[in-house]
């Protein structure tokens, strides 16, 4: 009998979102900021061993999010500007992540919208917004969904400096309480 399975599964693919995530955040060589992290906590989440990653990836919430994703968008009609092989290997990763980020993220408001409240929060995406979106305002919003794609509290000033250094330390109760603090962000942000 799987009676935890359900609950199991979900914090399954939060968790591979997570390892996704930071897989996009380490890989990304572009200098300076990317996905809102300024580069010495990129730099400092790449000198992780995979184990300490993976500890960050054990955040119960979504680790990724997007800055602003307009539904009802029209897709562009603006070719990007050639990358090298490297650099659109990354786009194209980002963007094949972004649209499976949303289509989860509207299943599960379809499905469970206090779930979905959790992994949105309260403020700029809603729940209510997004479980309304069809199929097809979905798929031309996806397009351009990895030019919002974020880190989740990116601004909050300590949050990610405080997960990198938590996956570092051999305490496992601060590794827990680190991964936690994001539940509180996500229960009192509005923005």
């Amino acid at each position: 009998m799987h009676r935890n399975w359900p609950d199991t599964q979900v914090r399954g693919e939060i968790r591979e979102f997570n390892r996704e995530f930071l897989e996009l955040v380490c890989e990304d060589s572009s200098p300076g900021a990317a996905f809102g992290l300024a580069s010495p906590v990129r730099q400092r989440l790449r000198l992780l061993a995979p184990a300490q990653r993976q500890s960050i990836a054990e955040t119960p919430c979504l680790l990724a999010a997007f800055s602003l994703l307009p539904l009802r968008s029209a897709s562009r009609g603006v070719a990007d500007a050639p990358l090298p092989a490297a650099r659109r290997a990354q786009a194209d990763a980002a963007r094949l992540f972004a649209a499976s980020l949303l289509v989860w993220l509207w299943h599960t408001a379809r499905e469970d919208p206090l779930l979905a409240a959790l992994c949105i929060g309260p403020g700029r995406l809603g729940v209510e917004h997004l479980s309304s979106a069809g199929f097809r305002e979905l798929q031309r919003t996806a397009a351009g969904a990895a030019d919002c794609l974020e880190a989740r509290f990116c601004r909050n000033l300590r949050l990610w400096p405080d997960l990198v250094r938590a996956a570092s330390s051999s305490d496992g109760q601060l590794r827990t309480a680190t991964r936690l603090s994001i539940v509180q962000l996500t229960l009192v942000s509005r923005v």
